[in-house]
């Protein structure tokens, strides 16, 4: 998870909503990345709903599409939140530029405040994801989200391997039943800290949160519908949401789909290697990646869904920003 942080100003109001349908754009000499973007996000959204409608859809990052400017369109304001049922950005307080408990600078929070408040305005709940070294931090991080009205999980450890031994803030036995209804949330990518897998779901289920977000694969398998099934219910009571992990802008060398030769010769929809986490930066828009995401029983987001879970975290939205910033 990693987050780019455009430092504008801009105050608007929420976008009309109207009929939503996948923009084409032009040759690949003018592509509209955030148009791109869009696009993708809609064709999951409305794969989905043919699918599953009751399947939900969180965003990381790419907040800044919620804003009607820098090439950016009213349509795709439109489009985006039709398409999502969350959002969440990372270091809105704390974790700046990926040092952990790195007070985020007043000019970028203002920034984060514009976009984000576009999502909370059509009725999408907002997730806020800080980073903090210690408990002061954590404190005053979810003082300051409560404030602006972000379900917020304050970590100490960005490769998010770890599950705290506190109790979440607002522990909540009422169901949850999509995202509207979550209090608190955790994000928990690499269980290679947990002894077996049978202690890491154990670990899960014993914990009091809202949401769950975590990988779809344990041990090199996806998790079964069983498995999945098995942590929706919290131990004080009432109903959680679980959400698979997918990976929208950059492709994983250990993911299922990764061949082994594409390290000698990358496919064309490869674009780069971030070097910060060592994955590959995608073009998204190309249909090679988007058959890997969705539209087979071996796709991405249909294993995710065969596995029961109840939704599915995108993360890397902004990387569209990486090819619009490289093209200018």
């Amino acid at each position: 998870m990693n987050s780019f942080i455009r430092k504008w100003a801009l105050k608007i109001g929420l976008v009309t909503l109207g009929a939503a349908s996948v923009v084409q754009t032009a040759s690949a000499g003018s592509i509209a990345y955030d148009t791109e973007m869009v696009n993708l996000i809609q064709e999951l959204h409305d794969y989905k709903q043919a699918k599953r409608p009751s399947f939900e859809l969180m965003a990381n990052g790419g907040s800044p599409l919620f804003l009607p400017y820098d090439g950016n369109t009213t349509q795709n304001v439109s489009r985006l939140i039709q398409s999502l049922d969350g959002q969440l950005a990372e270091s809105v307080f704390y974790g700046y530029d990926g040092k952990d408990g790195e007070k985020t600078p007043q000019e970028s929070c203002a920034y984060f405040k514009e976009t984000l408040a576009v999502p909370q305005r059509a009725g999408i709940p907002v997730f806020s994801l800080d980073y903090v070294s210690n408990s002061g931090q954590a404190e005053e991080s979810y003082r300051l989200n409560r404030q602006y009205g972000y379900i917020s999980w304050a970590s100490t450890r960005r490769n998010l391997d770890y599950l705290p031994e506190d109790a979440p803030p607002a522990v909540n036995s009422s169901d949850c039943n999509t995202l509207k209804d979550v209090q608190n949330f955790l994000v928990l990518l690499n269980p290679g800290h947990f002894s077996s897998k049978q202690a890491y779901l154990q670990s899960l289920q014993d914990s009091s949160y809202d949401l769950l977000i975590i990988d779809l694969y344990c041990e090199d398998k996806p998790l079964t519908a069983a498995e999945v099934a098995a942590l929706r219910t919290k131990p004080q009571g009432g109903r959680r949401l679980v959400l698979a992990y997918m990976s929208v802008g950059e492709a994983e060398e250990y993911r299922s789909y990764w061949q082994a030769d594409w390290k000698q010769k990358k496919p064309s929809w490869i674009a780069g290697t971030n070097e910060d986490w060592g994955s590959h930066r995608v073009r998204y828009w190309q249909p090679q990646w988007k058959h890997i995401l969705f539209g087979s029983p071996d796709a991405y987001l249909d294993t995710i869904l065969a596995a029961g879970f109840d939704g599915a975290f995108l993360d890397v939205v902004d990387v569209y920003q990486y090819f619009r910033d490289k093209k200018n």
